[in-house]
């Protein structure tokens, strides 16, 4: 996860998938260019997906209050 959830909400992370498959969770509130690399090529390589919902310019107004109101869910991608 490339990002940080609204209102200090909590992530469920499923234990046994975590455990048996080795996977690590690790949290930093900056990132540096090498992190950015890394998350990359862990998308490149399919480790990653983009969760995104669509939206026209002439939402753009409605689109900031939706995001500075803590109610968007998804990255809002502005199609031209």
């Amino acid at each position: 996860m490339v990002a940080l959830p609204a209102d200090n909400a909590a992530i469920d992370v499923p234990i046994f998938e975590t455990v048996l498959g080795g996977i690590s969770v690790i949290g930093s509130i900056v990132g540096t260019r090498q992190d950015l690399a890394e998350v990359f090529a862990l998308h490149a390589a399919g480790r990653t997906q983009v969760i995104a919902e669509p939206r026209r310019l002439d939402q753009v107004n409605d689109s900031f209050d939706e995001v500075l109101g803590g109610r968007a869910e998804a990255r809002l991608v502005f199609e031209f």
